[in-house]
C-alpha cells in the first residue's frame, strides 16, 4: 500500500505541475536595427566578391557590367554616407566625377588622381572618408583596366577584392 500512495503522491504533484507554464527560454534580444546604408554596404561586400570572380571568369562585358553595378552601387551610397559623415561631402561629390571619367583616364591618372587624392580637395577628414571613396574609385579603376586593348583582368581582381576590406571597414564606422 505505501508504493499506491507514494505513486498517488508523485502523479498528483506531476499534475500540479503541468498546469504552471514551462519556464520560457529568455526571448532572443532583437538584432541591431540596420540601416539602409548598412544594407547597401553588406550588398555591396557581397556583389563585390561575385565580381571579383565575374572579372577572372567571366565573358568580357559581363565582368565589365559587374565593375559598372559596383560603381553605381557606390555613388547610390554616397549621399547616406555624407548625411552621416558631413565632412567627406565635398571630397566625396569630387571623387563621383570619375564616374563619368574613368574612359578618358589612364589607369596611371586613376591611381594618381583618385586614389592619391590628386584631383580631390584637401581635406582633413580624409582619413574617415577615403575608405567610402575607394568603393567608389576601385570599380572605375576596374572599369578602365577591363577596357583596355589587353584588359588588366587579374589587376581588376585585385582592384575589386580590395573593395570588400573597404567596404568593411566602411561599415564598422557607421
Amino acid at each position: 500500500m505505501p508504493r499506491i500512495a507514494l505513486l498517488l503522491a508523485l502523479f498528483s504533484l506531476a499534475a500540479c505541475n503541468a498546469d504552471k507554464a514551462a519556464p520560457q527560454a529568455p526571448a532572443p534580444t532583437p538584432a541591431a536595427a540596420t540601416t539602409p546604408l548598412q544594407a547597401q554596404l553588406r550588398q555591396y561586400e557581397t556583389d563585390a566578391r561575385a565580381c571579383v570572380a565575374a572579372v577572372r571568369e567571366a565573358a568580357l562585358p559581363q565582368a565589365q557590367a559587374c565593375a559598372r553595378q559596383l560603381l553605381e552601387l557606390a555613388a547610390a551610397m554616397t549621399p547616406a554616407y555624407t548625411a552621416r559623415k558631413p565632412e567627406c561631402k565635398a571630397y566625396l561629390e569630387a571623387t563621383l566625377a570619375i564616374r563619368e571619367a574613368w574612359p578618358e583616364l589612364s589607369p596611371e591618372t586613376i591611381e594618381r588622381d583618385y586614389h592619391h587624392d590628386g584631383a580631390l580637395p584637401a581635406s582633413e577628414a580624409t582619413a574617415v572618408c577615403y575608405h567610402m571613396k575607394d568603393l567608389i574609385v576601385h570599380p572605375a579603376t576596374a572599369l578602365r583596366l577591363l577596357s583596355l586593348p589587353e584588359p588588366g583582368r587579374q589587376q581588376a581582381a585585385r582592384e575589386l577584392e580590395e573593395v570588400v576590406a573597404h567596404a568593411g571597414v566602411v561599415a564598422s564606422g557607421l
